[in-house]
């Protein structure tokens, strides 16, 4: 899946990653009133993180002996 996604990117040029459409900003926080082809490949390492970083417990190494 991810050398597909490899594949998909390198393949699309400079002119197809400007090309977007206006996307409603109240489905996501990290949607904006214009998304582009690139804003669309970037956007599931900006999700998966954003959940990464709820999910992640500060401070729990330093409480185990």
């Amino acid at each position: 899946m991810i050398a597909a996604l490899h594949r998909g990117l390198a393949a699309e040029t400079e002119t197809d990653l400007r090309r977007g459409m206006h996307y409603p900003v109240r489905w996501d926080p990290f949607f904006q009133v214009f998304i582009t082809v690139a804003d669309i490949y970037h956007y599931p390492a900006q999700h998966s993180g954003h959940h990464r970083r709820q999910l992640t417990l500060t401070g729990a190494r330093e409480k185990q002996p």
